[in-house]
């Protein structure tokens, strides 16, 4: 969940963004560069306490239901499927690669024939790792947390900058949104805002 109070300084209306509340005229906004917002991960209605990571226990069956141990029927390793539950919401919600469950095995190994929008390839093999079909080839989180920063560390201070397109926009809006995107970056470099906030 994102805290837009940094953003959306006077909020914002509930259906339509872009409009204040009382919906008589436009929100004001910022974006994520000029004030960073909090995330937080939450409903943790389902969650259970386990004493042992080794644990096994029957699939909790939350919003995410396309884990493919979960299609199994049986019991399994809870912290396997939490990872691949992070992964796949990246893969989702980021990455917008949006297959059939029955290609997972497939969009697993074909990424970007599905992907919708670029600029995300550089995490592609970590939510691939995160996603594998064998939950015990997952990487456990700390290994995820430390392949995750040694990814952006890697990161040069362009691509960090560089905007996200869809592939279904024109060339046209393409062109437009990276040169409001340059004039936005030279700006911050300028001011020397960050690319990215120290937590």
């Amino acid at each position: 969940m994102l805290d837009p109070s940094e953003m959306y300084p006077q909020g914002f209306h509930p259906v339509q963004i872009d409009r204040s509340r009382d919906f008589k005229g436009k929100s004001q906004a910022y974006d994520r560069t000029q004030r960073p917002p909090r995330y937080y991960l939450i409903d943790f209605g389902l969650s259970r306490q386990y004493n042992s990571r080794t644990a096994l226990d029957n699939p909790i069956r939350g919003g995410d239901k396309s884990a493919p141990e979960h299609q199994l029927g049986r019991r399994c390793n809870p912290f396997h499927t939490d990872i691949y539950h992070f992964g796949n919401l990246v893969r989702v919600r980021f990455m917008k690669v949006n297959a059939p469950r029955s290609w997972f095995s497939f969009c697993v190994a074909h990424c970007r024939a599905f992907q919708r929008y670029t600029g995300f390839e550089f995490v592609e093999g970590l939510v691939n790792a995160m996603t594998a079909a064998e939950p015990a080839k997952r990487p456990v989180i700390e290994e995820v947390v430390a392949k995750f920063c040694h990814i952006r560390e890697s990161l040069s201070e362009a691509k960090l900058r560089s905007p996200i397109t869809s592939k279904k926009d024109s060339s046209v809006v393409t062109a437009f949104r990276y040169t409001s995107q340059a004039i936005r970056t030279v700006q911050y470099i300028v001011l020397r805002k960050p690319a990215i906030p120290e937590p």
